[in-house]
């Protein structure tokens, strides 16, 4: 019997359907999930609960969703602090901290500000988080569309996170994502003159909800030290096509971005070159032409790098390292 464990989340029979005629055979039996949030409504500060409509995720629901989206998988997580202004980001972080206490098989990257101190973030890692998950949102100029990566990770949280050797998970601003020039840039000066022990996880396929972006940044980013991917959130096979093809398939990793991000049914829907998520529940369509139904978001992930893996003929192993073992190698932790 299916059943609802997040607000957020309507799991249907017609998603279970899909999920055993398409996607069973297909993931692996172990699955980390390197793009996974945590959540809780107690760290907002006060004037900001009454309008969060984000329903609180801690370690007890996202093993739940993981089981429910994932079922007989076993799955380990990198999880994420989730990135809301009016965050208050030491309660954000402590929470995390206990929540992560029930699981050894897991890490975390703190959610990391601007305002964040070298000393706040030195003693989240002394007692075991592993890097930092940074947002366009925070920039210091106000312009989370338009923003460069150093104003909202400051140089002097790189120069830590580059003395420690801490992962940062990088959600890119500016149009273009990882094609715009000034993201290249930096990221090339980063990764192999000023701070080469950064590992950067860029999320989304560098942020690739379209072809265009990881279409002009490939050639430059496979050939940048210490880059890494995860492929939460794109529905586009384009950009999966792209990494399988053409990058070192050892620096990809899977994620979902659940809880709320995925579990709508519907898309990443590209257009040209622009993107949105669309929530086919919130559109009046019938589906009179066929008796299939929408299925969530985070099935059209899979089944996109399903149809990707296919063309770009990987085999097992080589998808066992996107789901699983790569993840597993790079933050030594095995699966129970």
């Amino acid at each position: 019997m299916l059943k609802n464990i997040h607000p957020n989340l309507d799991y249907r029979a017609s998603d279970r359907e899909f999920w055993n005629e398409e996607l069973d055979k297909f993931v692996p039996d172990k699955i980390f999930d390197c793009h996974i949030h945590m959540f809780n409504k107690e760290a907002l500060y006060h004037k900001y609960r009454s309008e969060c409509q984000i329903a609180d995720a801690d370690f007890k629901l996202i093993k739940n969703y993981h089981e429910l989206v994932f079922p007989n998988r076993k799955v380990n997580s990198l999880y994420l602090g989730f990135p809301k202004l009016g965050t208050d980001t030491a309660k954000h972080n402590e929470f995390m901290y206990q929540q992560t206490l029930k699981d050894s098989y897991s890490v975390m990257n703190r959610l990391t500000t601007p305002d964040c101190t070298i000393e706040d973030i030195k003693r989240d890692i002394n007692r075991g988080f592993v890097g930092l998950k940074i947002y366009r949102i925070y920039s210091v100029t106000g312009d989370a569309a338009n923003c460069r990566i150093h104003e909202f990770l400051t140089h002097e949280q790189m120069e830590l996170a580059n003395e420690l050797g801490l992962w940062v998970t990088l959600h890119m601003s500016r149009s273009d994502g990882c094609g715009d020039e000034e993201n290249l840039k930096d990221l090339e000066e980063y990764t192999t003159k000023r701070y080469p022990n950064i590992k950067w996880i860029l999320a989304h396929c560098a942020r690739s909800f379209t072809y265009e972006p990881i279409r002009k940044a490939i050639d430059k980013l496979k050939e940048m030290p210490n880059i890494f991917y995860d492929l939460s959130a794109v529905t586009d096979v384009r950009p999966f096509i792209t990494l399988f093809q053409k990058e070192n398939l050892n620096r990809i990793f899977y994620g979902s971005d659940g809880v709320d991000s995925s579990s709508y049914h519907g898309t990443y829907g590209a257009f040209g070159r622009s993107w949105q998520s669309i929530d086919l529940d919130k559109i009046d369509l019938s589906f009179k032409h066929t008796n299939n139904r929408p299925i969530l978001c985070l099935y059209e992930q899979l089944l996109s790098i399903k149809h990707a893996a296919e063309i770009a003929q990987l085999d097992k192993s080589d998808i066992d390292k996107i789901f699983w073992s790569n993840a597993s190698r790079e933050f030594n932790i095995s699966f129970d």
